[in-house]
């Protein structure tokens, strides 16, 4: 039985999957099973993967387009491993990231997950200035959490138990694209993240990357879902229309590349969710994208969140 199930949702990526797939087998560790869930693709996916048949570790799981929250799960259903490491078919993985995080977490075994900080790269594979966290927390993160998704999903590896204790991805959300962050709210809820503060993870960005509309309107519905519960407010220190108007905010900062009306926009509406917000790290970053010049918004980056 693997140690490690890696968990590999794909849809028309076949540009990337080869990277990806041979960043898989180049790993130092090598006590794993790699279940790819492909979610309808209509590219040459089926033809890259063909090329992987003699590997006995290598399971395909094809299926009808129903998004990647249901194939992800419909990967975790079938895996066996201890572990389970979230991978994207446009993603990467440095050689050593499994070997470094299965030692991670049995070291401390009361640990749900631990992620690593992304590189993001190009389409093209070219590296980008901007990784992701810079400065990554550990321990009981979720107050931190509540406040913005800090976690790229193919940086983690969780104990597969604890994803089936807590359900899972929410393939029930009314919008897709902030499933993972749902996830990690639920596991570090109740029990201590691990962090690796080594760029493990290349997470590339391209023009099929989520729209972030998408995930503005995905956001609010899981932090809507999270709140449903009285109790978080307390747990995370943080209302439910400040956690709503900070989602806001920070849209409103990616919104600002396109123009000033829609981040205007989002900005009234963070104000009108919580006007105490103003003065929160996304509220400046949104006033700065609108006002400064980069070297400026540089600089506010790294104002601790």
């Amino acid at each position: 039985m693997p140690r490690v199930s890696v968990v590999l949702a794909t849809r028309n990526q076949a540009r990337w999957l080869p990277e990806t797939l041979a960043s898989v087998r180049a790993q130092t560790f090598d006590d794993w099973e790699l279940l790819v869930a492909d979610d309808g693709s209509t590219d040459d996916t089926a033809t890259v993967l063909a090329t992987l048949a003699g590997d006995a570790r290598l399971h395909l799981l094809p299926g009808k387009h129903m998004e990647r929250a249901a194939a992800r799960n419909r990967a975790l259903a079938q895996a066996k491993g201890r572990y389970v490491a979230f991978l994207d078919g446009d993603d990467c993985w440095h050689p050593d990231k499994l070997a470094r995080q299965v030692a991670a977490l049995d070291a401390q075994p009361d640990a749900a997950f631990c992620y690593t900080i992304a590189r993001f790269v190009d389409a093209d594979g070219v590296p980008l200035p901007h990784r992701k966290p810079d400065d990554p927390p550990m321990g009981h993160v979720f107050p931190r959490l509540v406040r913005g998704n800090v976690v790229i999903l193919a940086s983690v590896m969780a104990r597969r138990d604890h994803v089936e204790r807590v359900g899972a991805f929410d393939a029930t959300l009314p919008v897709l694209g902030c499933e993972d962050w749902d996830l990690w709210l639920r596991l570090s809820r109740h029990a201590p993240v691990i962090a690796i503060a080594d760029e493990l993870t290349r997470y590339r960005r391209h023009a099929g990357n989520t729209a972030w509309e998408q995930v503005l309107r995905s956001g609010l519905a899981v932090l809507d879902r999270l709140y449903a519960d009285p109790a978080v407010a307390g747990e995370a220190g943080l209302t439910h229309a400040a956690a709503r108007a900070r989602h806001l905010w920070y849209h409103a900062t990616i919104a600002a590349d396109g123009g000033r009306s829609a981040a205007l926009a989002l900005a009234a509406s963070a104000l009108r969710e919580s006007p105490r917000t103003m003065l929160s790290r996304p509220a400046l970053g949104t006033l700065a994208a609108l006002l400064l010049p980069r070297p400026a918004l540089r600089s506010l980056g790294r104002l601790p969140a």
